[in-house]
């Protein structure tokens, strides 16, 4: 499982707004150092921290610190239908085009219209309204607690 402090913004609903604040990934990183990682996630970097929306079986207050997690295999789902499935279609179209011997401009245009489709159909995969349940974080802890949250298991519709 993948964990994450966040700290709690508000609450409504049985559910809490909590904020997760981005890290850079390893030390080196952190220093600036190594691969250059570090550089780019300078170059790009957008907020300092993520808002997330997580079932709240406790109610929490907000100001709370709290321990929030990612199944590996809900993360495994998500890396391979965000990443793996647009090259894949635009590997597949570009082939596709080859054998139809359409020339190199009509396998370059189909290739990048398999990967616009592949785009799409993994924003529907890890974005739509299913998606939310099943890629969505789920508590753990308060921090000042030692006492797992106590979960129901996951109904085989939701994934995890």
């Amino acid at each position: 499982m993948i964990e994450q402090t966040a700290t709690v913004l508000g609450v409504a609903d049985g559910a809490a707004l909590v904020e997760v604040t981005r890290q850079a990934g390893c030390s080196a990183c952190a220093q600036g150092d190594g691969c250059g990682t570090a550089v780019l996630g300078r170059l790009f970097a957008g907020r300092a921290a993520a808002r997330v929306r997580i079932v709240d079986p406790l109610g929490l207050t907000p100001g709370e610190r709290v321990l929030i997690g990612v199944r590996d295999q809900t993360l495994v789902r998500a890396s391979l239908a965000a990443y793996l499935l647009p090259v894949l279609l635009l590997v597949g179209a570009a082939g596709l085009a080859e054998q139809l011997t359409i020339g190199a401009i009509g396998s370059a245009l189909l290739g990048l219209g398999g990967l616009v489709l592949g785009l799409w159909l993994a924003g529907l995969i890890t974005g739509g309204s299913g998606a939310a349940a099943r890629f969505r974080p789920i508590l753990l802890r308060r921090l000042d607690q030692l006492q797992p949250v106590a979960r129901e298991p996951l109904h085989p519709s939701v994934g995890g």
